[in-house]
């Protein structure tokens, strides 16, 4: 038997970016916001997690977002809705889309993050105070995003271990998200497989649509299952 749920993760990904709205023969924005659309997404988002929490001790659930603005901007209107404790709503460095960060682009700053994004604690910045990139290439490689990708699991594991302890209640600690297809597509790989070995770039497994939602829970044994996944039912009214 698996045990007990210890831990439930929601991995969210951002609304539709704002480099989709761009118009012909304009450079992409390396790290852009969102649409119109998108932040209508973000709103029925929001909407979402406001009723789906509305009877739950959000001492017991923590909101993370990647250090990306499309992220941030995605799951910041859920935060208002939801006033979460404030040492519950974080920035983590190291959960940038593939190939975002390298010795070339640092990413932004948590006093960049802290002004346009207070509802948020930075976490996890490097010493360069940007994104928590290791390696050693102007540009992340393939095989080093899937090498972050078992860091990003210790990650919201430890943030759920410490929720939960935190809060005191026994009961599972519930992690929201804030990610990009990519990095959703490396994680549940390695949470149904146990590694990401097999991870490809582009060779997408576990789509995610714009500001859906797919669910992972952890055993008190350490094993792993999906529940519901790319949940996009809070976005049906919208119109694209």
């Amino acid at each position: 038997r698996s045990g007990a749920v210890v831990a439930r993760l929601l991995l969210v990904r951002h609304a539709q970016s704002a480099n989709k709205g761009r118009t012909p023969g304009t450079p992409a924005e390396s790290d852009p916001g969102l649409t119109d659309l998108g932040f209508e997404q973000a709103e029925a988002l929001g909407q979402r997690l406001a009723q789906d929490f509305r009877n739950v001790d959000l001492s017991n659930v923590t909101f993370a977002s990647s250090p990306m603005r499309r992220c941030l901007y995605t799951i910041q209107p859920a935060i208002r809705r939801l006033r979460p404790p404030p040492e519950n709503v974080l920035c983590y460095a190291g959960g940038y889309e593939f190939g975002c960060a390298g010795r070339s682009k640092p990413g932004s700053t948590p006093a960049e993050i802290a002004c346009d994004f207070p509802e948020f604690k930075p976490v996890g910045f490097t010493s360069r105070s940007g994104w928590d990139y290791r390696g050693e290439n102007m540009k992340e490689t393939e095989e080093e995003c899937r090498a972050r990708g078992p860091r990003i699991v210790e990650w919201l594991l430890d943030t759920a271990a410490l929720g939960r302890e935190r809060a005191g209640s026994g009961e599972a600690h519930t992690v929201v998200l804030s990610t990009h297809q990519t990095i959703n597509d490396l994680l549940c790989t390695i949470f149904v497989q146990g590694s990401g070995d097999s991870w490809q770039y582009g060779d997408i497994r576990h789509r995610l649509q714009n500001a859906g939602i797919t669910e992972v829970l952890v055993y008190a044994r350490g094993n792993c299952s999906l529940g519901t996944q790319n949940d996009g039912s809070h976005l049906f009214h919208i119109k694209k």
